[in-house]
Order: C-alpha cells, then structure tokens, then sequence
C-alpha cells in the first residue's frame, strides 16, 4: 500500500518494498513523476545520464 506523508513541511509518499526491490530501486534512485491527460500517476526512472544533465 502506497502513502501519503507530511516530513519537514514536504508531502512524501512511500513505496512497497517488494516493488522497490522488483525494480531495483534503492537509495538515491531518482523517480519523475509523469501524469497522463486522462489524470493517472507514472512513476518513471530517470537513466543516470539524465540526472546527471540535471545537476
């Protein structure tokens, strides 16, 4: 079950473990959160190149 939490003034949300290790996603792993036209959530993994441009 996914989360909605409040930490430090900012709004969070937390992610199942067994979907974290299923996309092999960890520590530092830097998600974009995409919504489509018809109002639906994607979360989508940005390639290390990609944040490395963004820094």
């Amino acid at each position: 079950m996914v989360k909605v939490v409040v930490n430090n003034g900012q709004y969070k949300i937390t992610i199942p473990k067994e979907l974290a290790l299923a996309k092999g996603w960890g520590p530092g792993t830097i998600l974009r959160f995409v919504e489509t036209p018809t109002g639906e959530i994607i979360l989508r993994e940005l390639p290390n190149k990609e944040v490395q441009k963004r820094e």
